[in-house]
């Protein structure tokens, strides 16, 4: 937002939700502003080439910036005590008008309101904003920025029940798995902060060395494992069969190692070298 936003009389801070309207293709555009006399200058700024985005944008060079092509009219006006509730109240009802007016898929703005939720973008987008933030690397400010400003932030327990179920069930590709290896290759472990780093040349590993895990914790752990785990039937040599719930649990009461039971039953039961043979069940 701006860095001079208007200030009402009473004290309170007023800014609108505002719509060009292009009279020519029965297009808008949708924005906000908590100054509006700055902001409609900027519009009639012949120069200004990045006002809006690269839909406007080019919808103004095409058609000009005149009052005789674009209706320029306030949809919303919006009071807060502080600019902190201005900008809130601002950025949910430029996205509920963005939407009423369909003015991304008939219309100039690319996102429904800041940043590009909702937006889905074209494999042939994707790829260009991949390969413009490739290799790309923030500056220690910035990232001193990003750290203060993330600082004390917790998600909310609404947060933490959507992430889990939108990762539960969720396995890596093979690919991912490659991919990750390659970056690793070749790296020592390194603490992610100083203060782990102090930690554990203080204490000489990693925190658990030195703690036994409880019994209720061993409990949550296998409980959670089992959940994502693989069920898997075991052929003994014998012929005799016996069904696990997790390739661990098939490991450990066979004596074979996981490696191998993932392996007899990627290759279709395929036996190993003690004649056990797995496969999923």
């Amino acid at each position: 937002m701006s860095k001079h936003p208007e200030i009402t009389l009473d004290g309170r801070y007023r800014g609108v939700i505002y719509e060009y309207a292009n009279v020519k293709t029965d297009m808008s555009y949708i924005g906000k502003t908590d100054n509006e006399k700055v902001r409609r200058h900027s519009w009639n700024n012949k120069s200004n080439k990045a006002y809006g985005g690269k839909k406007l944008t080019d919808a103004r060079a095409t058609h000009g910036i005149g009052n005789e092509v674009w209706k320029y009219e306030v949809l919303e006006e919006i009071f807060s005590d502080t600019q902190e509730g201005l900008n809130s109240k601002l950025k949910e009802r430029e996205t509920y008008w963005i939407r009423e007016k369909n003015s991304v898929d008939n219309g100039y703005n690319g996102a429904y309101g800041d940043g590009n939720l909702g937006v889905k973008f074209s494999k042939d987008r994707a790829a260009k904003c991949g390969d413009s933030m490739r290799g790309k690397h923030h500056s220690d400010e910035t990232k001193a920025l990003l750290s203060a400003k993330s600082k004390g932030r917790h998600h909310t327990e609404e947060a933490k029940t959507k992430i889990s179920k939108k990762l539960k069930g969720l396995k890596r590709t093979e690919a991912q798995k490659q991919a990750q290896s390659e970056r690793q290759k070749g790296k020592a472990p390194v603490p992610a902060t100083a203060a782990a780093k102090q930690w554990v040349q203080q204490n000489g590993g990693g925190y658990w060395k030195n703690h036994p895990i409880p019994d209720e914790a061993k409990a949550n752990m296998k409980k959670a494992q089992q959940e994502r785990g693989t069920d898997c039937v075991a052929t003994y040599p014998d012929g005799s069969e016996k069904t696990f719930q997790t390739m661990l649990d098939a490991a450990n009461a066979t004596g074979v190692g996981v490696g191998s039971v993932k392996y007899s039953i990627d290759h279709n039961n395929s036996s190993t070298k003690n004649g056990f043979k797995f496969r999923k069940q």
